[in-house]
């Protein structure tokens, strides 16, 4: 059973440190070509006549995405959950529940702009102008039903998973440093979600959003080298 778990912990640890990687490298490209103005993916107009190599790092962006702020964290929820489910009962079924949903959601979305950017494009490239207009409304549509539709749901369940994980770490003595980052990522997402309902308040949403991508990659990092830290410590598991 021990040997068991161990496996468990080290695949947790290697995706959390994986997935924190992919998250930094997604945040990177979409610096790389929006110069940190994601506004600028919303329009198909921009998005459609961007060079082919331009596109790659938009697409390239949405793959880490996918490597860095989803799978990995539907293993850590998974770890998580068979650690604690004992303890935390019908809550934890729950906050399982939440953390597959904010994969699915955010998976959905990403792979969607993955997948129709460089066909729209090309059809935009040979098109008329009727059909450029087309395929701009069509990339809009999907950008923003993925980021301001998808994306934005993702909100309350983080929140509610981080809510009720973080407990169980704090009195399995996991130190503060390792959770303050998860409360602030858990609080980020739930304002950038009602935050969204108003636009007025897009700036204070975009912040919102901001320090919530910013954090969660640190936190998996985090996470990942606070069970490789604890498996050095006591190789048998606990």
């Amino acid at each position: 059973m021990k040997t068991c778990t161990n496996e468990a912990e080290r695949l947790t640890a290697w995706a959390a440190i994986a997935g924190g990687i992919f998250a930094y490298l997604n945040i990177i490209f979409m610096v790389i070509l929006t110069r940190a103005d994601m506004s600028l993916t919303l329009d198909g107009g921009w998005m459609l006549t961007l060079p082919a190599e331009a596109r790659e790092y938009f697409r390239l962006s949405m793959f880490a995405d996918v490597l860095g702020f989803y799978l990995p964290v539907l293993v850590i929820g998974g770890y998580l959950w068979n650690r604690f489910r004992h303890e935390a009962g019908a809550k934890g079924d729950m906050a399982v529940l939440a953390i597959t949903t904010y994969v699915v959601l955010g998976v959905t979305g990403a792979s969607l702009q993955l997948a129709v950017l460089n066909p729209l494009a090309e059809l935009h490239a040979a098109g008329s102008e009727a059909v450029k207009a087309a395929a701009e409304t069509t990339w809009t549509a999907i950008a923003v039903g993925s980021q301001r539709g998808l994306w934005w749901c993702e909100g309350p369940v983080v929140l509610f998973w981080g809510l009720v994980v973080a407990p169980h770490l704090k009195k399995e003595g996991c130190p503060a440093s390792l959770l303050w980052p998860l409360t602030v990522v858990g609080w980020s997402f739930v304002l950038f979600f009602v935050t969204g309902f108003f636009p007025v308040l897009e700036q204070l949403s975009y912040l919102c959003l901001v320090i919530a991508v910013a954090f969660f990659p640190m936190w998996m990092l985090m996470f990942g080298l606070h069970l490789r830290h604890r498996q050095a410590s006591s190789p048998l598991g606990a």
